[in-house]
C-alpha cells in the first residue's frame, strides 16, 4: 500500500469519526427538536458516504470498490435533500415541510440518482490511482445532471441563510446565518473541484474527497452550537436574546468603571454604534460626570443595589436624557464583585407628559378660578372642592366651605329631593343633569340656582362635579314676579270687588222670588231661575280664578308623591258623589313621582274629574290612570272613552276660558289652565290627544 493511499484512507476514517462525534453532540443537545434531528440525519448520511469511500479505497478489486461505492450512495445521492429541509426549518420556512407533495418532489431526484447508481449508470467503474481508486462516470451528461441537482439544492440552502441574515433581529442570529452561509459555499466549491472538475479533466493527482471537505460545513455547525447556542437554549444564549429584546437600556460595567457591553436599546437611546460604546467609561455617559458616577459606585458597593432612581444620560450628540435607572452588583463564582449592571428607562416621554399635565392643570385652575359660575365637587356628602366664585355666591370664606356637609347648603324643602337624586346618579341610574334648586346663603337668604351635575373620579373615588349659576335676579324671574304681583292684585279685586255685588244680585233675586212668587207668571219665574243660575256659575268662575292665582303663588314643597294613592282617593270621591254612575277605574300600581303633593292632587282632581264628566253619556265608561316610559323618562296619563274632542282645536284646551264643548258639559274653562300652570311649576309638560266620540288622553311629565 502506497503512502498516498494510506493517508487517503486514514483521512476518510478520521472524517467518519468526526461525523459520528458530531451526531452525538447534536442529539445530546436536544434530541426532540426538529432541527437537531434533521442535522443528525445530514451528518449520518455524510458519515455513511465517508465510511463507504474509506472502505472502497481498501478494496482489493474494482468490483469490490464499486460495491462499497454503492453502499455509500444513499449518503452522497440523498444528502442535499435533508440539507434543504434543515435550512428551511432553520430560517422559519417550516410550512413547505408540512406539505407531502413538496417532500415527495424533493425526494424524487435523490431516489432517481440512487437508482442510476445501483444500476451502474452513474459511477460505473473505477481506475487505479496512487491514492486509491478513482471513480469513473458513465457519461458527461449524467455527471452534469447530478452536479446541477447537487448545486441547485446547496444554492437554495445558501440563499435561505443569506436572506435570514438580512432579516436577523439580533447579533446571535446574524452570526448563525453567516456561518451557515459561508461554510456550505466553501464546501461546495472545494467538493465540486475534487469530485467533478478534476475528474472531468482527467487529473488524478488529487483524491476525490468531497465527503471530507464537507467537514468544513460540519465544523461550522459545531461552532454555531457551542458559540451561539444554536439548537439549544443555553443560559448565555437566552440572556443575549432577552437583553436584545428588552425595551429598557441595559449596560454592563466592570469594576474599573468601563462599559463592557450594552444592549440594542442602550445604543439607540444614546445614539452610538455597537463598536463605539464598548470600552468607554461610564462617567462619559452619566450626566454629572465623574463625580456623579463615583458616588453611584460608592452607593452600590455599600448597599449592593440602587432601585428606581431618577437621573440622566448624555447622548452622543450631547442631549441630556432623563432616565429612571436601577443598578446592582454582579458577583463572580467566588462571591467577589465582578461588575455592575445598570438598567435605565427613557423618561423623556413621561417628562413631556408631566410638563403638559402641569400646564393643563395651571390652565384648568385659572379657568376654574375665573369662571362666571360656581364650581364645586361633593363626595360622600361633603364639599371637597369649591372655587372662589361659589364660596362668594353663598357668602362663605373658601376655607370654611371645604369639608362642610353639602346638605347644609340646600334649602330644607329641596334637600331630600336633591340628595336622593345625587345618590341614584352615583348608583348608575339615569338622572336629569340640569335642574333648578334653592340654596341657602350664609345669612340664611335663599338663592335660586340652576345646577348642573356630572360624575367624575376625584382622588380615586367617585364624586359629583357641580356648576352653579345664580338665577335669583334674572330678567325672566323678575318679570315672573311682576306678573305674580299683578295676578295677586287681580285676585284681590275679584275676591272683594266682584263678590259683594254678585251676592247682592243673588240675594235680591232670591228675596224677589220668595216674596212675589204668587204674583209672578211662569215667564217671570223662569227669568229669576236663570238669573240665580248665572250667579252660581259666576261664583264658581270666581272660585276657579282664585284657585288659578293661588297655584302661581303657593310655595312648593317637594317630596316623594304616591300618585297611585292620590288617583284612588279622587276616584273614590267621585263615586261617592254620584253613586248612580257606573264607571270602571283602571289605576296602575306603584306610580310615584317627586313634586308638591297638594298641587299634584289638584292636577289629578281636574284631569280625572274631566274624564268623569265627559264619560257621563258612555254606558261602559272606563277611566285609566297609568304611566309609561318615553326616552328614558316617565310619562303619566289619564285616558277615557268619553266624548273626546276635535284634535284641530287641541291648542285651546289649556287656555283660560276656552271650552271645546257646549252647555251639555258644565265648566268654566279654568281647570285645564290650572293644571298646565302646576305642571310647568314642576318643570314638566302636558299635552292631549283625542277624537270626537272616541275618548281623550292627557299626558304630563314632571321633573324626575
Amino acid at each position: 500500500m502506497t503512502l498516498p493511499k494510506l493517508i487517503n484512507i486514514l483521512v476518510h476514517f478520521a472524517a467518519f469519526a468526526a461525523y459520528a462525534g458530531l451526531i452525538g453532540f447534536v442529539l445530546n443537545k436536544n434530541p426532540r427538536e426538529l432541527l437537531n434531528r434533521l442535522c443528525a440525519l445530514i451528518l449520518a448520511l455524510l458519515a455513511l458516504w465517508t465510511l463507504g469511500e474509506a472502505l472502497s479505497h481498501c478494496a482489493s478489486s474494482a468490483d469490490r470498490a464499486i460495491w462499497w461505492i454503492n453502499v455509500a450512495s444513499p449518503g452522497w445521492c440523498t444528502f442535499p435533500v435533508p440539507a434543504l429541509w434543515f435550512y428551511l426549518a432553520f430560517t422559519g420556512h417550516e410550512k413547505p415541510l408540512k406539505n407531502r407533495l413538496f417532500i415527495v418532489a424533493g425526494v424524487l431526484p435523490a431516489l432517481f440518482f440512487l437508482y442510476l447508481q445501483w444500476t451502474g449508470r452513474l459511477i460505473y467503474d473505477v481506475a487505479v490511482e496512487s491514492y486509491g481508486w478513482r471513480q469513473l462516470w458513465a457519461s458527461a451528461t449524467i455527471q452534469f445532471a447530478f452536479a446541477a441537482y447537487y448545486i441547485l439544492f446547496t444554492t437554495l440552502c445558501i440563499y435561505l441563510a443569506f436572506d435570514f441574515g438580512k432579516r436577523a433581529k439580533n447579533h446571535r442570529e446574524r452570526r448563525q446565518a453567516q456561518i451557515f452561509f459561508v461554510t456550505p459555499i466553501i464546501a461546495l466549491v472545494l467538493g465540486t473541484i475534487t469530485d467533478i472538475i478534476l475528474p472531468a479533466m482527467e487529473i488524478g493527482v488529487v483524491p476525490q474527497a468531497a465527503c471530507v471537505v464537507i467537514l468544513i460545513w460540519g465544523a461550522g455547525l459545531v461552532y454555531a452550537v457551542s458559540r451561539y447556542g444554536f439548537m439549544t437554549l443555553t443560559p448565555a444564549a437566552a440572556a443575549d436574546d432577552i437583553l436584545e429584546t428588552m425595551e429598557d437600556s441595559v449596560i454592563m460595567i466592570d469594576m474599573e468603571g468601563k462599559i463592557i457591553s450594552a444592549n440594542r436599546s442602550s445604543l439607540e437611546l444614546l445614539g452610538y454604534a455597537p463598536q463605539e460604546l464598548g470600552g468607554k467609561r461610564f462617567d462619559s455617559i452619566a450626566a454629572g460626570g465623574k463625580a456623579r458616577s463615583e458616588s453611584i459606585f460608592e452607593e452600590i458597593l455599600t448597599q449592593s443595589r440602587i432601585a428606581s432612581r431618577e437621573g440622566a444620560f448624555l447622548a452622543k450628540d450631547g442631549e441630556k436624557i432623563p432616565v429612571l435607572f436601577s443598578a446592582s452588583i454582579v458577583k463572580d463564582r467566588y462571591g467577589e464583585p465582578a461588575g455592575i449592571v445598570v438598567t435605565a428607562h427613557d423618561m423623556r416621554e413621561y417628562k413631556e407628559m408631566e410638563f403638559r399635565l402641569r400646564k393643563s392643570e395651571e390652565r384648568y385652575r385659572t379657568l376654574v378660578d375665573h369662571a362666571l359660575v360656581g364650581i364645586g365637587i361633593h363626595q360622600d356628602g361633603k364639599v371637597v372642592f369649591a372655587n372662589e366664585h361659589l364660596a362668594n355666591m353663598l357668602g362663605y370664606p373658601l376655607e370654611e366651605h371645604i369639608g362642610d356637609p353639602i346638605k347644609e347648603r340646600i334649602h330644607p324643602e329641596d334637600r331630600d329631593f336633591v340628595l336622593e337624586r345625587a345618590s341614584r346618579r352615583l348608583e348608575g341610574y339615569d338622572e336629569p343633569v340640569t335642574y333648578e334648586i334653592r340654596l341657602l346663603k350664609s345669612d340664611g337668604a335663599i338663592m335660586h340656582a340652576l345646577i348642573s351635575n356630572a360624575l367624575i373620579e376625584y382622588e380615586g373615588q367617585s364624586a359629583t362635579l357641580i356648576t352653579v349659576a345664580d338665577v335669583t335676579d334674572t330678567k325672566a324671574r323678575m318679570e315672573l314676579e311682576q306678573i305674580n304681583k299683578e295676578l295677586e292684585a287681580f285676585s284681590y279685586s275679584v275676591s272683594h270687588d266682584l263678590r259683594a255685588p254678585l251676592r247682592a244680585i243673588d240675594g235680591f233675586s232670591l228675596a224677589l222670588f220668595e216674596d212675589y212668587e204668587d204674583t209672578l207668571d211662569e215667564t217671570g219665574k223662569d227669568y229669576l231661575h236663570r238669573l240665580r243660575a248665572a250667579c252660581g256659575r259666576m261664583d264658581r268662575l270666581i272660585d276657579d280664578l282664585l284657585a288659578l292665582s293661588r297655584v302661581g303663588r303657593v310655595e312648593m314643597h317637594y317630596g316623594p308623591v304616591d300618585l297611585t294613592a292620590l288617583a284612588e282617593t279622587v276616584a273614590a270621591e267621585l263615586k261617592e258623589a254620584e253613586p248612580s254612575r257606573s264607571v270602571e277605574f283602571l289605576i296602575e300600581e306603584g306610580m310615584t313621582a317627586y313634586g308638591d303633593k297638594n298641587l299634584l292632587m289638584i292636577v289629578l282632581e281636574n284631569l280625572i274629574g274631566n274624564a268623569w264628566k265627559f264619560t257621563k253619556n258612555q254606558p261602559g265608561a272606563v277611566i285609566e290612570i297609568g304611566e309609561e316610559r318615553r326616552e328614558g323618562r316617565p310619562v303619566y296619563f289619564v285616558r277615557d272613552n268619553g266624548a273626546g274632542f276635535d284634535a284641530t282645536y287641541a291648542y285651546k284646551l289649556f287656555v283660560p276660558f276656552q271650552r271645546l264643548h257646549g252647555a251639555e258639559f258644565e265648566g268654566t274653562g279654568i281647570g285645564l289652565a290650572t293644571v298646565k300652570r302646576i305642571i310647568h311649576r314642576h318643570d314638566g309638560s302636558i299635552w292631549a290627544e283625542g277624537e270626537v266620540d272616541k275618548g281623550a288622553v292627557f299626558y304630563f311629565t314632571l321633573k324626575s
